[in-house]
């Protein structure tokens, strides 16, 4: 059913196998990008696949502008997973125009520079401020028989962390949680070949701004990855204080998503 789903980057995150020998179940988490390009038959095939929930973590702004087309009857919730997105000016929707802005703006194209490396960089502060990430595993947790459609713009960044930290919750191994984090690489949003072309005639530092935007790395992965030892004083306390998930609600959503 899945290769039916012309749905950029999607994908079932089932199949990884944990210390003690269970599999992660298929069917319950499908991640991928947004919908407000999906087609009927997307659609058809999200229903099919029994989507009891789609869950947007893209900007508010993101998620207005171009608004998510939905499965009839299937509930819709949309909280960002980057908070400073919601303060910022940036204009994700239109490309073309973004790149103007950088063009425009040197304060603006070093506030994005600084936001893709190091402590400010929106993979860290996923971390730091998670909420998104505590609401979408609640739901989970509340529903654990409702499969889970959960998306951001591209289905690479906002989406790949939230799925890395449900299979770190699950046990799943470092190197594996990394293989299907990078597994979105081969998958770029359908414009990204010609806005890179476009952007490189214009300015080498906006191309590579862009790239990393629209890239899919191990560093971006490793900042995620780590951020807890330095604002959490480890992945138990990022679990109990930022995710808001007892060690009970961990061994339930291992029973849940475990075969």
């Amino acid at each position: 059913m899945t290769n039916q789903i012309g749905i950029v980057n999607f994908r079932d995150i089932g199949g990884a196998r944990v210390p003690d020998g269970r599999v992660v179940k298929r069917g319950f988490w499908y991640r991928g990008a947004a919908l407000n390009d999906a087609t009927d038959a997307d659609l058809a095939g999200l229903k099919g696949l029994g989507i009891g929930l789609i869950f947007d973590l893209r900007s508010t702004g993101e998620a207005t502008g171009r608004p998510d087309r939905l499965p009839e009857g299937v509930p819709y919730r949309n909280v960002p997973a980057v908070r400073s997105l919601e303060q910022t000016g940036q204009e994700l929707l239109d490309w073309g125009r973004f790149v103007r802005q950088l063009n425009e703006s040197a304060a603006v194209l070093a506030a994005v520079e600084n936001s893709q490396h190091g402590p400010d960089s929106i993979y860290a502060e996923m971390i730091r401020q998670p909420a998104a990430f505590n609401d979408l595993l609640h739901e989970l947790l509340t529903r654990p028989d409702r499969p889970v459609y959960v998306h951001c713009s591209a289905g690479k960044d906002r989406t790949g962390v939230a799925s890395a930290l449900l299979l770190r919750l699950l046990g799943v191994a470092r190197q594996d949680v990394l293989a299907d984090y990078l597994l979105s690489a081969a998958h770029p949003l359908p414009d990204a070949s010609g806005l890179l072309q476009t952007a490189s005639r214009q300015s080498p530092r906006i191309a590579k701004v862009l790239a990393t935007m629209m890239g899919v790395s191990q560093w971006q992965f490793d900042l995620a990855w780590d951020e807890p030892e330095r604002t959490w004083g480890g992945w138990d306390g990022f679990v109990g204080d930022g995710l808001g998930l007892s060690p009970a609600d961990v061994a339930r959503l291992r029973s849940a998503c475990l075969s």
